[in-house]
């Protein structure tokens, strides 16, 4: 199973790459852009939110509400090498 600080972690990836999250009954949600998916703000989230655009020429998105114990598994293509961004510290 999948956590929270996978996602994190492909979402922070500098420079970003598509990732997908994959779920125990083999969907699959493709993340094209950091602002496609949303965590909430708390320390122990219990779902993530991912939009999807219905057609490349419209407006119109859905939107799937994906209970974190329902992820198999974050998979980032060629993460190997890629080190996220840093987000505190002072680089020491």
């Amino acid at each position: 199973m999948a956590n929270v600080d996978q996602i994190r972690r492909a979402l922070r990836m500098q420079p970003f790459r598509t990732f997908t999250i994959k779920l125990v009954d083999g969907t699959s949600y493709r993340i094209n852009h950091p602002d496609w998916l949303s965590i909430p703000p708390v320390r122990r989230p219990r779902q993530v939110t991912v939009y999807n655009a219905v057609n490349k020429d419209s407006d119109d998105y859905e939107t799937h509400w994906i209970d974190l114990g329902l992820i198999l598994e974050v998979i980032v293509p060629g993460d190997a090498g890629v080190a996220p961004a840093r987000t505190e510290g002072n680089g020491a």
